[in-house]
């Protein structure tokens, strides 16, 4: 028994790795600007495309106070230059089931939907959950649409949630190809820590058939997508001259990846 599971592991292994070198980079050109308002807020939270309005909704983290604003499709800003999260937010998604923009808060802020007005700017908020709904208090939360929950990354792991607050059981490990801990030497590991040269916040969901989940690589400049099964079968480049950060400022909407260019107070969208 313990050499048929033996091998079995080193087949799953050898074929990951086979997987991995298989897959070619595809580098990424700019497509749109989304440029935020007012002064408040370093840390880009989210980017999120309501499908029914036609309109992006871009968000900080941070603080309840911080910027919260509304595009339409060619990115020109159509909210107000006042308006707030009106939560100390991290992630953001819109609810196919719901048909409303979600988000969750820091820590045990628990989860929020967006009360819109009749232009569709978000007006008020109403409680979904509360606690701390996710794995970690930095979490960034995104929306599963084919399995209908939330998910977050975590270390190297997708925790999933359902939309009534349970985690569920499948949890997703990704066989990064630098799978290395930031602890060091002679510490325990523990897989729920930080992976070296990962964005260690954030995770997209794409919808892309045997891509479903997207990762910011900033030590290699680059966007790698995994499968339900933790392996790597994407790889997007970003521009080299690019500013990419250890946590936040990195989203998918529309077929688009975002990046937060913190100097210039904008998301910059990739295809």
């Amino acid at each position: 028994m313990m050499k048929k599971t033996t091998l079995f592991v080193l087949i799953t292994l050898y074929t990951c790795i086979n997987l991995m070198a298989q897959v070619i980079a595809r580098p990424l050109k700019e497509v749109a600007i989304l440029t935020m308002p007012g002064d408040n807020g370093s840390n880009g939270a989210s980017v999120v495309w309501h499908p029914a309005l036609k309109r992006y909704v871009a968000s900080f983290a941070g603080n309840a106070a911080y910027p919260l604003a509304i595009f339409d499709v060619m990115g020109n800003r159509i909210s107000p230059d006042g308006l707030e999260t009106m939560l100390d937010l991290r992630g953001m998604w819109y609810n196919t089931v719901t048909k409303r923009i979600e988000a969750n808060g820091y820590n045990d802020k628990g989860w929020i939907s967006y009360q819109l007005d009749v232009k569709g700017i978000p007006e008020d908020f109403k409680s979904i959950l509360s606690g701390q709904v996710q794995p970690d208090a930095q979490s960034v939360g995104v929306f599963d649409a084919a399995k209908k929950r939330v998910c977050f990354l975590n270390g190297s792991k997708i925790f999933s949630y359902s939309l009534q607050g349970a985690i569920a059981d499948d949890i997703i490990e990704l066989k990064f190809k630098n799978n290395v801990s930031t602890q060091p030497e002679g510490e325990l590991e523990d897989n729920s820590k930080p992976v070296a040269e990962y964005n260690i916040t954030t995770l997209c969901y794409t919808g892309m058939v045997n891509a479903e989940f997207g990762v910011l690589n900033y030590g290699e400049i680059q966007i790698e997508c995994y499968n339900r099964k933790g392996i790597l079968t994407k790889i997007f480049k970003l521009p080299e001259d690019i500013s990419l950060y250890t946590n936040f400022n990195f989203a998918y909407a529309n077929g688009i990846w975002w990046m937060f260019d913190k100097d210039n107070r904008k998301w910059v969208g990739f295809k």
